[in-house]
């Protein structure tokens, strides 16, 4: 039956007459769908945990390799903070008045980033007279990076302790 689009005046009493003897014109009947099925909700359900399953650990292996480029900017200019002591004393180790103390990292180079919630600690080590190393070691959130720590040296040789990937992917 179809239905008119535009309902007159004549249909409207016919249909008051028909709904007070109980019966209901197809055209008004009640078709109400409110809400989901439980089919609808499962399906979308099982979308978003295919999508989250996915992304996620993207996600997360993006956010390491950030952090990872903080630390490796913050090694680099730690080598530069060396490489303007060096000029300056002529030794990596101490000053000639006080040979065999080598400098203290500023602040800002000590962990990264500055302040509570450190991801990598900076340590100078190895220091002698023409030559150092110095490390990125994950810490707090990063503990469990696969690249585990980074390292450079006077030379500008960068290396990785504590993992099996190689330097090209974890120095990128």
């Amino acid at each position: 039956m179809v239905c008119p689009r535009i309902l007159t005046l004549s249909f409207l009493v016919a249909h008051s007459r028909v709904a007070a003897q109980g019966r209901c014109h197809p055209c008004l009947a009640a078709r109400s769908t409110h809400g989901f099925s439980l089919i609808e909700l499962l399906v979308v359900l099982v979308i978003m945990g295919i999508v989250s399953a996915i992304a996620l650990p993207s996600y997360t292996q993006h956010v390491q390799r950030g952090h990872r480029a903080e630390a490796i900017a913050a090694l680099l200019e730690a080598q530069h903070f060396m490489e303007r002591y060096y000029s300056a004393q002529g030794r990596y180790d101490g000053s000639t008045e006080v040979p065999g103390k080598p400098p203290d990292l500023p602040l800002r180079l000590q962990g990264i980033p500055v302040g509570s919630d450190l991801r990598y600690q900076l340590k100078l080590e190895a220091v002698t007279v023409n030559s150092y190393d110095l490390s990125a070691q994950p810490v707090g959130a990063m503990a469990g990076d696969t690249c585990g720590t980074l390292t450079i040296n006077q030379t500008g040789l960068k290396g990785l302790t504590g993992s099996d990937l190689s330097v090209a992917d974890c120095w990128r």
